[in-house]
């Protein structure tokens, strides 16, 4: 039997309680917890900023407005992470108001509390922070080969990825209506939206299997396939033509290269 690491955990800093038992909620009590590892708050910015060189893979929760009582004047801040390459997810409880990361801080996503406060979008979020180095490196790598447009278009492929998706889910974060949005993936000689949904689908899951350390199976059903058989029956379906035989365990980097196959167009079409 394969023995499989612990996932890394989430690290966060967050002053409101009724927050932090929602983050549990999500994190350590919710299927995301076949992914990612318990919850660890830290009690100032400078703990937080150990528990970042310890945990180097994992993600972070960071509430914009924290002060800590013990750490030292000029240390009560997200400065503090400045130079540190871990993805955060900002939470704010001042009004919706935006504060710049410093440089070298890479803020991937935010909580809203008035718009993101139900479990499954709280782990939507933190799912989408985790490796995100390796989602920026693909999506670097879309736009290196075809053009910003397709990056775009597969950004938003890949942040509903994480969940169950449909093709109007995926308009409604292009602001595109589902006819338009099919029209301009032909357009731009790329796969039609279901099968670019497919595509990031396979990719999160694989990715995260992993990143995390864990079975696909369990990863899949965390980001909501039924069972794995459902999953490999996505993978069969959508890559069987990538290669003479699918192998059971496709792997990121197989993933990757279909996608870029298949992004990649010899001659653009303008854009509807």
């Amino acid at each position: 039997m394969t023995a499989h690491r612990q996932p890394p955990p989430l690290l966060a800093i967050m002053g409101n309680a009724a927050r932090r038992r929602q983050l549990r909620m999500a994190i350590d009590h919710g299927p995301v917890s076949r992914v990612i590892g318990p919850t660890i708050f830290a009690s100032g910015w400078l703990e937080l900023r150990e528990l970042v060189r310890r945990h180097d893979r994992s993600p972070a929760v960071v509430d914009l407005g924290f002060e800590s009582v013990t750490d030292p004047p000029g240390a009560n801040s997200i400065q503090v992470l400045e130079g540190t390459s871990v993805p955060l997810v900002a939470y704010s409880n001042r009004n919706g108001e935006e504060e710049d990361a410093p440089i070298g801080v890479c803020l991937v996503d935010a909580w809203r509390p008035t718009a993101s406060d139900s479990v499954a979008a709280i782990a939507s979020v933190v799912l989408r922070a985790a490796d995100v180095h390796t989602v920026n490196c693909l999506l670097a790598t879309i736009a290196e080969r075809t053009h910003d447009e397709i990056r775009n278009i597969f950004l938003a492929v890949l942040a509903v990825a994480v969940r169950r998706a449909t093709v109007r889910d995926l308009a409604v974060a292009l602001a595109r209506s589902e006819r338009s949005l099919r029209r301009h993936c032909a357009a731009l000689r790329i796969p039609p939206p279901k099968k670019l949904l497919s595509l990031g689908r396979i990719f999160t899951v694989e990715r995260l299997a992993e990143w995390s350390g864990q079975p696909p199976g369990a990863v899949a059903m965390a980001l909501g396939f039924s069972d794995y058989a459902n999953y490999r029956r996505l993978v069969r379906n959508t890559l069987a033509d990538a290669s003479s035989a699918v192998p059971d365990r496709c792997g990121a980097a197989c993933v990757r290269r279909v996608i870029l196959q298949r992004l990649e167009t010899r001659q653009l079409l303008p854009a509807p």
